[in-house]
């Protein structure tokens, strides 16, 4: 058995030119181990489908944390999942950060995630949508612009929540934002987990059992979904399909604001400034500056 135990540290930025490092943060000292089941494919040969669960909270109790260390006896055979811990760590999003090397907890989630084939992403609802730290996690992903880590990606989102009637506009959110990136979202079955503390349940020895069989039916299906979608490749098409037409997407997104700055008045250098940091190259944005003042003398 392997053990997961919660991160009770941060990563802090100095930029007195220290650079990135590791602090301890005050609380309450608690920290809680959960023991992954026996039963969980992880631990078997013959794994087809490697998949990384993120939480959207970050509470020691978190339900929806909890929830995810109880999803190995619910996956299908070949698949493994592992829960990454260390977003807790991932600093604020701030494109001045957004360097080469990243921040090393930036670092650690970009590499966890490209080294997947899918995603399960497991999230509380806060303040009707999804909670700031997996928004946060998203925005470091979605980068460098057009080669971030989530995309081209199988993923399966659920919500375990308190409520009876809440969980629903979080689980809209998440899937749309994470299908704006080009990857492709399991469909159905939603899941979304009412009273949650009523459908989980944690042995002594650290085991979580999903006890809701009405859940627990849901997140099986929903997990064979994700491995027939890995298995047809259809996340892979999809990425091939966005790659190939990169050109074009690239261009409905960013040419009216190049045709726009120059008619501002702004100077080529700044527009093509601007679009480096976006992720585009110094002969694209030149191409694109040369089409805007060709259409302007026209």
């Amino acid at each position: 058995m392997t053990t997961r135990s919660i991160s009770t540290s941060c990563w802090i930025f100095s930029p007195a030119g220290t650079g990135w490092t590791r602090r301890k943060w005050r609380g309450s000292g608690k920290s809680t181990t959960y023991t992954r089941s026996p039963r969980c494919p992880t631990a078997e040969r013959g794994v087809v489908h490697r998949i990384l669960a993120i939480s959207g909270s970050l509470r020691t109790e978190s339900y929806n944390t909890r929830l995810l260390h109880a999803l190995g006896p619910l996956a299908p055979a070949g698949m493994s999942i592992d829960v990454f811990d260390g977003l807790g760590d991932v600093p604020l999003f701030n494109e001045d950060f957004d360097t080469d090397p990243a921040p090393p907890p930036v670092a650690r989630l970009r590499e966890a995630v490209s080294a997947t084939d899918g995603l399960v992403i497991a999230t509380p609802e806060y303040n009707h949508s999804l909670p700031g730290v997996l928004k946060n996690a998203i925005d470091w992903l979605s980068r460098p612009h057009g080669r971030g880590a989530l995309s081209g990606k199988a993923v399966a989102v659920m919500v375990a929540t308190l409520g009876r009637t809440t969980g629903y506009r979080c689980f809209s959110d998440t899937v749309r934002l994470v299908g704006s990136l080009g990857n492709v979202v399991v469909p159905a079955p939603e899941v979304v987990i009412a009273s949650a503390p009523s459908a989980l349940e944690t042995s002594p020895d650290g085991t979580v059992r999903l006890v809701d069989k009405t859940a627990a039916g849901l997140i099986r299906v929903q997990l064979e979904v994700l491995a027939d979608v890995l298995g047809a490749q259809a996340h892979q098409s999809l990425r091939q399909a966005v790659e190939s037409n990169r050109a074009i997407i690239e261009r409905a997104r960013f040419f009216p604001y190049v045709a726009r700055a120059l008619a501002d008045g702004a100077t080529p250098e700044t527009v093509t400034e601007r679009l480096l940091s976006a992720g585009q190259t110094r002969e694209t944005v030149a191409g694109w500056i040369a089409e805007a003042r060709a259409a302007d003398v026209a």
